[in-house]
């Protein structure tokens, strides 16, 4: 027979032993598996992989989240815009009620997307322990914060977060430029001299551009206009036909510029004297080692302003609350001085933060790298394009005027009159529709 007291001790054990299985199993059952969400983008190539790179540092140093990242873009990478297939892709399962956690977005396509309450503003994770400072909001490139803040019923919100950002500069191929003793222009008129002149001495076009509303803006900005204003399309008038009547002289007049999709790759190869596009293809240029060319910021007109382009961090709302809060640490994380730094030395893009920008890592960058100081420099007269939600269609009348006044379709001041009835018809229908 078993002694009492060996019995009730043994009893005892045992039921201490049930009490921790059950404490044991119910940390476990109830343990939280990591937050898992979709990143969509749209870096392809080497871009991609270092931002896939930095989207793994991310997760292994946040075991409780876990950041898949989705390249989106073009089925036909060199016709079609990777950008544009981002966000058709964006809105068609914003329908289907499936969109991504975080994505990057344009500062037009935020209008959109605000007005159809699809995102959440950032400033709703700001306070409490995980959020940013004040120092940290200033010290975001100002430009660039601005152009994240959007006015709300509430009042002005930070809805989304600067990511990629870059901003146009003239490329210049240095060996043609010697051997004709020419200067760097800059004036849009020394621009167009130098244009004749490189046709003239080398027999090959001066200048090569991607025809579009980016181009049509370098002009327009320069020379004291906008886009937009009051909710009505301002580029029309002397100003515009003026500026559209510059590229079709240069290209039928002068035959000195060759608009082309392929304005990128003869530059590359030395075929044209001259190209404009942002300081995101310098990498790309250090590259070709044949060529030999200089960075400087695009000409002055009456004054100096220059377009910037990227994309910002956009935090969905149809995502879980737990959802949106990773995608914040994941935003914060992507916008650090420290990685914004990494980030703009393996792309070519600007660091977003003026930390970043003065630090020690990235000043040694552009010591050796002098060509990426034109776009820091540039800054100080960036200027932010349209915000309204009729920019990405406004954008692409634009195109078509650049395309018909080029191909002589219409004259400069048919292909911008036209431009602008159609602007104005579509934001007056908007206006309506609010």
């Amino acid at each position: 027979m078993v002694p009492k007291v060996r019995l009730a001790t043994a009893m005892a054990l045992a039921l201490v032993l049930t009490a921790l299985t059950l404490v044991w199993g119910s940390g476990r059952s109830e343990a939280k598996s990591p937050v898992e969400i979709e990143f969509w983008h749209a870096m392809s190539r080497s871009r991609g992989e270092l931002l896939e790179s930095l989207v793994q540092r991310f997760n292994r140093a946040n075991p409780d989240v876990v950041v898949k990242s989705r390249f989106v873009g073009s089925a036909n990478p060199r016709l079609g815009n990777d950008y544009n297939a981002l966000y058709g892709r964006i809105l068609e399962h914003l329908a289907r009620g499936t969109p991504p956690d975080i994505s990057q977005v344009y500062e037009n396509w935020t209008t959109q997307l605000v007005e159809i309450n699809a995102l959440t503003p950032m400033d709703q994770f700001l306070s409490g322990p995980d959020g940013m400072s004040q120092k940290d909001l200033n010290d975001f490139v100002p430009i660039f914060r601005e152009a994240n803040i959007f006015p709300t019923a509430q009042g002005n919100k930070l809805y989304t977060l600067p990511f990629n950002k870059s901003i146009y500069v003239l490329y210049y191929n240095r060996a043609i430029f010697r051997e004709l003793g020419l200067a760097p222009p800059e004036t849009w008129e020394d621009l167009r001299h130098a244009a004749r002149t490189i046709k003239k001495a080398k027999g090959i076009p001066g200048l090569g551009f991607l025809p579009s509303v980016d181009i049509f803006g370098h002009y327009l900005y320069a020379h004291g206009g906008q886009f937009i204003q009051s909710d009505q399309a301002a580029f029309g008038g002397q100003r515009g036909i003026e500026d559209l009547k510059f590229w079709v002289d240069m290209v039928h007049t002068d035959g000195s510029a060759q608009p082309s999709t392929d304005a990128q790759d003869q530059f590359q190869k030395g075929q044209t004297g001259m190209y404009i596009e942002t300081t995101s293809r310098i990498g790309g240029f250090q590259r070709a080692k044949a060529l030999d060319f200089g960075v400087v910021m695009l000409p002055r007109g009456t004054t100096r302003a220059y377009q910037f382009a990227g994309t910002n961090l956009a935090i969905f709302s149809q995502s879980t609350p737990e959802e949106q809060k990773a995608a914040w640490r994941f935003s914060k994380f992507l916008t650090s001085p420290e990685i914004t730094t990494e980030w703009a030395i393996g792309t070519g893009y600007l660091p977003v933060r003026e930390s970043a920008i003065r630090g020690r890592k990235y000043q040694d960058y552009i010591r050796a790298n002098p060509q990426y100081s034109v776009g820091i420099e540039a800054l100080k007269y960036a200027t932010v394009q349209p915000r309204v939600s009729a920019w990405e269609s406004i954008r692409g009348i634009l195109d078509d005027a650049m395309f018909e006044a080029l191909s002589r379709k219409y004259t400069s001041e048919d292909a911008i009159q036209k431009a602008v009835s159609l602007s104005n018809d579509l934001l007056s229908y908007l206006q309506g529709k609010r």
